[in-house]
């Protein structure tokens, strides 16, 4: 092949591959939109846009990576207040334990570490791989635990949004829910996080290996984990730093029908303009 038939190549192969990436970011994009109309969050409807040229549990990781920077930032620089439709759930867990020892110890580990990779590996290129890899995991933990923080339980309008920080999401409207008790459980794996028991077709959402409230739904409902969903259950154990009053404030909203809860937050919408 001359030297014309191979620019010729190269052109048209960097021009394929340019409508190519094209073609799928004007899909993400369309996706995103659409989903967006629908009322769908940004970062569910972000996923679902990649989902069009990913993978979805690429698309889920992708996605956590810019989420958890924004949960660190809003962490680091501003105090979370949480609303009353808000309650926080991370006092037990064993991140709350972990991160002020990352915080001491990260900056002394990742110095021995490139002091010992300097000292005795031939490899240049490994001391500052090792160091970047270490500062990666330190921001993902101290990311975790801020995600823990800036996203707790909330109350919506139309039904109950619960998490597990970055890695666990589940909505369940109110209609759906057929009982809420106060009862506190142990989890049968001691640890934070989401976990399904299919056994029992029970979801623990658990800090500490402890669950405080318990939902019994009407039908089985599944949950977003880290790369996948779970399976469906009925039954959901979540733990609550104030259960006595979730447990409280979300019977009042099943009870109560949503055209009364339109009515009441329309009504003091209008009492603060006339203010």
């Amino acid at each position: 092949m001359d030297l014309g038939d191979a620019v010729l190549l190269v052109a048209g192969l960097e021009a394929l591959l340019f409508v190519s990436g094209l073609g799928g970011l004007v899909l993400v994009v369309g996706r995103y939109r659409k989903e967006r109309r629908a009322g769908m969050d940004v970062w569910r409807a972000l996923e679902d846009g990649l989902s069009v040229v990913l993978p979805r549990a690429v698309a889920r990781l992708v996605v956590k990576e810019p989420r958890l920077l924004v949960c660190l930032f809003r962490w680091t620089v501003r105090r979370v207040r949480l609303t009353n439709e808000e309650f926080a759930y991370h006092k037990r867990s064993l991140l709350r334990a972990i991160v002020p020892l990352l915080v001491v110890s990260a900056p002394v580990e990742q110095v021995l570490v490139h002091v010992l990779a300097l000292a005795f590996s031939p490899w240049w290129w490994l001391k500052w791989a090792l160091l970047l890899l270490g500062a990666y995991a330190t921001l993902w933990l101290l990311g975790l635990y801020a995600s823990l923080v800036t996203l707790p339980h909330r109350l919506e309008e139309e039904g109950l949004r619960l998490r597990y920080g970055l890695l666990a999401e589940g909505f369940f409207p109110y209609r759906e829910i057929e009982a809420v008790s106060r009862r506190e459980l142990e989890a049968p794996i001691y640890g934070d996080g989401l976990l399904h028991v299919s056994g029992e077709e029970t979801l623990y959402l658990a800090t500490g290996g402890k669950t405080d409230v318990s939902l019994r739904l009407r039908a089985p409902r599944s949950m977003s984990g880290f790369s996948k969903d779970t399976e469906p259950a009925c039954l959901v154990c979540l733990a609550v730093d104030k259960p006595d009053g979730f447990v409280r404030e979300l019977r009042r909203r099943i009870e109560t029908p949503i055209r009364d809860r339109t009515s009441v937050r329309r009504e003091r919408g209008t009492d603060k303009a006339v203010r």
